[in-house]
């Protein structure tokens, strides 16, 4: 079971711009949602304070200085509260009980709730390699190839040490493959029909 490893000190630090302690622990577009507000706020306060002329420059200066705190503020406590050992435990387990789960419903061919338990998994962490890889391999069977290449790829990608490497370079090969046969203007062409096909 793969586990990434998350500092809590340099998630706080990446806090002290709103939003980039988000994407670093996992929670990209909660992240990047903090982000922007704090930039927009930041920008809005600049904006009053040195060029805007008008008559609203003293609403638009305490309004983006409203929204600066809030959003400063709702950043660190939440970042506190995810970056806590009950929390980041929770996740964990979790994400591991999604993925045992998931991986079952696809050995019994439930695909359509492997990918919703994966999903989840890959949700609660974009980095979890081997939740990537197994997602992968759903879409790939039921035929959503694009989306099984991004994960495919993305497992690549988060995965420096390269243990998954052989397993990835496999299914991207068949993927080749399948892409290959796709009709134009016609629907994905699975793995099983693939096989069919060359046989």
């Amino acid at each position: 079971m793969y586990n990434r490893r998350r500092s809590r000190s340099l998630a706080l630090i990446l806090s002290l711009v709103p939003g980039w302690g988000h994407v670093y622990f996992g929670r990209e577009t909660l992240g990047l949602i903090i982000f922007t507000l704090f930039a927009v706020a930041g920008f809005g306060f600049l904006n009053g304070l040195f060029l805007y002329l008008g008559s609203w420059g003293s609403f638009l200066i305490v309004s983006s200085a409203i929204l600066f705190v809030l959003v400063a503020t709702g950043s660190w406590v939440d970042i506190l509260r995810i970056t806590s050992s009950r929390q980041v435990s929770a996740e964990e387990a979790s994400r591991e009980a999604h993925l045992r789960r998931g991986t079952e419903a696809y050995l019994q061919g439930d695909l359509t709730q492997a990918g919703t338990l994966l999903r989840a998994c890959v949700r609660a962490d974009p980095f979890d390699i081997e939740a990537l890889f197994r997602l992968g391999v759903v879409c790939a069977r039921s035929g959503d190839l694009l989306h099984a290449r991004t994960c495919f790829r993305r497992t690549l990608k988060h995965d420096p040490e390269g243990k998954w490497r052989w397993e990835v370079g496999i299914e991207l090969e068949a993927l080749k493959k399948s892409m290959a046969l796709l009709p134009t203007g016609g629907r994905p062409v699975t793995y099983k029909e693939t096989e069919a096909n060359s046989v």
